[in-house]
């Protein structure tokens, strides 16, 4: 079923792409701060990061969503698709609050329910004749 083919790879790479983003924050927290815009300073700032274990990984995996995200796009329309890949700031609030340890408030709780209720509203939509245009 077409329908179950998008939700799944929008589900994987939504999954990719918080998982990216959570490990490039932990590499990029071993690498530090940057605090020099000088060229020097700019190279190894940059040459750290990308020898940092996390940050390739993080980059891998936001490779592995954007490929993915291409078969999306191939299959419905981007007014669906886009809205939908909000999902990823629940995931990744989630995970930055377990692996990285982040404080995660109710304020910003608050807006993550009021996303995820969007979303909901919008995977509704799906039953609609011009959501999405698979073929």
């Amino acid at each position: 079923m077409v329908k179950a083919r998008v939700l799944v790879v929008m589900l994987v790479a939504i999954a990719a792409a918080g998982a990216g983003n959570v490990a490039l924050s932990k590499g990029m927290q071993a690498v530090g701060s940057l605090e020099a815009f000088d060229p020097v300073s700019l190279w190894a700032f940059f040459t750290a990061a990308v020898a940092n274990p996390w940050v390739i990984g993080g980059i891998l995996l936001e490779l592995a969503n954007y490929l993915l995200w291409l078969a999306v796009l191939s299959w419905s329309e981007v007014s669906w698709a886009l809205p939908l890949n909000a999902l990823e700031y629940i995931l990744v609030a989630l995970t930055a609050a377990v692996f990285l340890g982040e404080r995660v408030g109710p304020v910003r709780w608050a807006g993550i329910v009021l996303i995820a209720a969007g979303v909901a509203l919008l995977y509704g939509s799906w039953h609609n004749r011009e959501t999405p245009s698979v073929s």
